[in-house]
């Protein structure tokens, strides 16, 4: 089997579970999932071993593989850790970005108009990268990569509120302005705000869900029958 072929499957598997083609909860079917994806079950077998490596699905012996969802523990360890590496990196961004990068980075992301939340996840990952980018550590911008890409695949639209997505996107500002001032006690209490306001609003939509206030998105396919047969595993 080359090797491309499984790189291929593992990206597009991640991909359907960016478009919630693949929802949490559900159970994978090797044969839908590969017919979906015109190969052979082989890759698609390898793909979901890396899944499972990265928490993204769970194998239940006797059962299959099942698409992972977010907990209220990951959804807190995941922002915690994320706190603690840019915290860390913080002093090396303001040291090494220059004020033309940074005014780059503000026209940039200034233009964007996040209408769908996901896009919101995935702006606010953006961002923060190309900031972290200028710590000059590569094994931590991974490791929040890594994080990002977490958040990303594992979200649901209902976590984020309109309002919340307003309040990030005025946090961004915040952070530029401390940038731009290269006042790093200012920055610090900025990143940290967004971080925590971040992990609240997760922590809170988690609770809500598990107590039935959400209705998840499984349920709603269910109900609306606009998961195919390939996506749904049934």
């Amino acid at each position: 089997m080359k090797v491309a072929i499984q790189f291929e499957i593992y990206d597009k598997i991640k991909e359907m579970l960016y478009n919630h083609q693949l929802v949490a909860g559900q159970k994978v079917i090797y044969t839908d999932l590969a017919k979906a994806l015109k190969t052979s079950v082989s890759p698609v077998i390898i793909a979901l071993k890396r899944l499972e490596a990265s928490n993204l699905v769970t194998y239940i012996p006797n059962k299959g593989y099942f698409i992972a969802d977010i907990t209220e523990k990951q959804g807190r360890e995941l922002y915690q850790a994320r706190q603690a590496l840019e915290m860390f990196i913080l002093p090396d961004i303001i040291k090494n970005i220059s004020a033309e990068k940074i005014g780059a980075i503000e026209n940039k992301f200034k233009r964007l108009q996040v209408s769908d939340p996901r896009d919101l996840f995935l702006h606010d990952a953006q961002f923060h990268l190309s900031l972290i980018e200028f710590g000059e550590n590569d094994f931590i911008y991974n490791l929040l990569s890594g994080i990002f890409e977490q958040l990303c695949l594992k979200y649901r639209p209902q976590y984020l509120s309109e309002q919340r997505a307003k309040l990030a996107l005025k946090e961004h500002h915040d952070i530029i302005v401390a940038l731009k001032k290269r006042d790093l006690k200012e920055a610090k209490k900025a990143v940290t705000r967004h971080i925590e306001f971040g992990l609240r609003n997760i922590v809170d939509r988690l609770s809500m869900s598990q107590y039935g206030g959400i209705c998840s998105i499984s349920t709603q396919a269910r109900r609306t029958g606009t998961v195919s047969r390939s996506a749904s595993g049934r």
